[in-house]
């Protein structure tokens, strides 16, 4: 089953996130928020899935970041600060989905798995709660 699929099973029982009061934080957050959907796009093609669901909601924070980067940029966060976040949270959840997908340990790819999906629900949870 897609991660994208079991995300969607998976948001009803969710606690919900709060959206961040700042606009550093809520550009912290967004960029994270893109930087884990690129990576659950990338997986789902490579897996020979459409990625349609995880295109649209990378789509979606590209929107919010680029809406709150100006006034964050004013609180001092750079535009570097910025891709180094994006850049880290994709590689953190790459990491997990190949984990999820291709781990010979039951147990490891399972938690893999939960916490992938509640990475990217709790980013889902912010604009859709």
């Amino acid at each position: 089953m897609s991660l994208m699929l079991t995300l969607g099973a998976s948001l009803a029982t969710m606690p919900l996130a709060a959206m961040p009061s700042g606009v550093r934080e809520q550009a912290e957050h967004f960029a994270s928020c893109l930087g884990r959907f690129s990576a659950a796009m990338e997986h789902e093609w490579l897996m020979g899935r459409d990625g349609a669901d995880a295109l649209e909601s990378r789509r979606l924070f590209e929107s919010l970041l680029e809406a709150v980067q100006p006034d964050a940029r004013a609180e001092g966060l750079s535009g570097s600060d910025i891709l180094h976040l994006r850049i880290e949270a994709k590689f953190a959840q790459a990491r997990l989905m190949q984990l999820a997908a291709f781990s010979d340990d039951d147990r490891r790819a399972r938690h893999a798995r939960l916490r992938a999906t509640h990475l990217l629900g709790n980013c889902q949870s912010l604009v859709f709660g």
